[in-house]
C-alpha cells in the first residue's frame, strides 16, 4: 500500500500534471491517506473563497472515494509512543497522526513533497515526488 502525504493530494486536486503522472505510474497499487490527510484537505476547501467551496468539497470528495482512507485509533497512538519524537517544526500533531497511522497500517511506502515532516524511525519507505 502506498500512501499519499497532503501536498500530494492538493497538487492533484488543483490538477497538477506532475502529480497525476505520478499516480499513473501507481496503476494496480492500493492507494490510501489518512483521516488526519483529509482533515487537513478539508480544512483548506471551506476556506477562501464561499462560492467556490461546493466544488471544493465536490472534489475532495471524489478524490477519498479513489482511496483507501486509513482510521486513527488505538494501534496509532502505539505506534507513535514506541518512537521518541519531540513535536516541533513541520512535525505537528498531525502529521504525528498520518506517521502513526501509516505504521500501524502497515503502509510500505509514502509519497510526499516535504520529506521534512517525516521525522522519527518508521518501518515505511519515503518517496520524495515533484508535483
Amino acid at each position: 500500500m502506498k500512501a499519499l502525504d497532503t501536498g500530494v493530494l492538493l497538487a492533484l486536486l488543483e490538477g497538477s500534471a506532475k502529480a497525476r503522472e505520478q499516480l499513473r505510474k501507481l496503476r494496480g497499487v492500493e492507494l490510501a491517506t489518512t483521516e488526519a490527510n483529509l482533515l487537513e484537505l478539508s480544512s483548506l476547501a471551506v476556506q477562501g473563497v464561499p462560492r467556490s467551496r461546493s466544488s471544493r468539497l465536490a472534489a475532495l470528495d471524489k478524490l477519498r472515494r479513489r482511496l483507501t482512507v486509513l482510521p486513527i485509533g488505538p494501534r496509532t497512538l502505539e505506534e507513535l509512543s514506541a518512537r521518541p519524537v519531540t513535536l516541533t517544526g513541520r512535525f505537528t500533531p498531525t502529521v504525528a497522526q498520518m506517521l502513526g497511522t501509516l505504521e500501524a497500517a502497515g503502509c510500505d511506502e509514502l509519497l510526499t513533497d516535504d520529506p521534512r515532516v517525516v521525522v522519527g524511525d518508521w518501518s515505511f519507505k519515503v518517496r520524495v515526488v515533484s508535483v
